[in-house]
């Protein structure tokens, strides 16, 4: 029996769900397991899940596909265009399908050991997909549709959180909406369904936080991206944390995540944020680390 989080029919845009019900057709057909990611992932698991309305809407819909190599990538493209219902475009990965623009994202086993896939056939675009396998692995399963039935795996929000970190930092600059995204996430952390947790079994980051539900609720996302990332990501995460909350002239993530909101005068509180969350990240992913540990 499947384990649903969260029962969202008749919640969701019509012609959404009827485009992610014929990407759900095709893929299974072909034995392609796949979760929505990106901003579409986002409105979905903040605004339908935890009734947290993000700062801007999208009409884009990426898809995040787990493939052992490109032939079934291109098997995965010929069956959506096979439909009727997706349209290809000049970018290999892209395909309009009504009002929506789908990306299908490949990742696994396509690209290796690196983490990173570069389009075929110049290969000259590169791509990192660190952190793609552990948010799918810990993703929530939601029902988008009761008749017929439709269910769709999303990732968490810790999940999100640790794909915005690697894509911002992969392709700065020029995904600044990566660290606006990043930095609503931390700032709701707490109120998507963590009040509990934060006044019982992490009660210690409270307290210690002096009962600041926004900032326990950030280092407590830390300690979650954490738990679900293999040594390899969280090691890349605590590198690019590092270096973004060091000492330095221009700080690149912060100044990224405040820009868009026209928030310069909150600077020294979002830094402050951006040290909490790797203050949390720290804390978990070390700990995982050390042979004494019960983690």
């Amino acid at each position: 029996m499947t384990n649903i989080s969260f029962n969202l029919s008749g919640k969701l845009d019509s012609s959404l769900v009827e485009v992610l019900g014929e990407v759900n057709q095709v893929a299974t057909a072909l034995g392609i397991r796949f979760f929505v990611v990106g901003a579409m992932a986002r409105d979905i698991v903040l605004e339908l899940c935890h009734a947290i309305r993000p700062a801007r809407g999208t009409r884009d819909l990426d898809i995040g596909v787990e493939v052992a190599g490109w032939e079934d990538f291109q098997r995965l493209s010929d069956g959506l265009l096979a439909t009727g219902k997706f349209n290809a475009t000049r970018e290999p990965q892209a395909f309009r399908a009504g009002a929506f623009r789908v990306d299908i994202v490949p990742f696994g086993g396509i690209s290796k050991d690196e983490k990173k896939i570069s389009w075929p056939p110049a290969h000259e675009v590169f791509m990192s997909t660190m952190g793609f396998e552990e948010a799918y692995a810990s993703a929530m399963t939601l029902r988008l549709s009761d008749q017929p039935v439709l269910d769709v795996k999303v990732p968490t929000i810790p999940g999100l959180a640790l794909m915005k970190v690697i894509s911002w930092d992969d392709r700065y600059p020029e995904r600044p909406k990566d660290a606006e995204d990043l930095l609503f996430l931390m700032d709701h952390y707490a109120e998507a369904g963590n009040e509990d947790r934060l006044f019982e079994r992490e009660n210690e980051i409270l307290e210690t936080e002096g009962f600041d539900f926004t900032m326990a609720g950030i280092r407590l996302l830390g300690r979650d991206m954490a738990a679900i990332a293999n040594d390899k990501t969280g090691a890349a995460v605590v590198s690019i944390l590092d270096i973004e909350i060091g000492e330095q002239d221009q700080y690149r993530l912060v100044t990224d995540m405040i820009k868009g909101a026209r928030m310069f005068n909150e600077f020294n509180e979002t830094l402050e944020k951006l040290k909490k969350l790797a203050e949390g990240f720290k804390e978990r992913f070390h700990k995982k680390g050390d042979p004494h540990s019960s983690a």
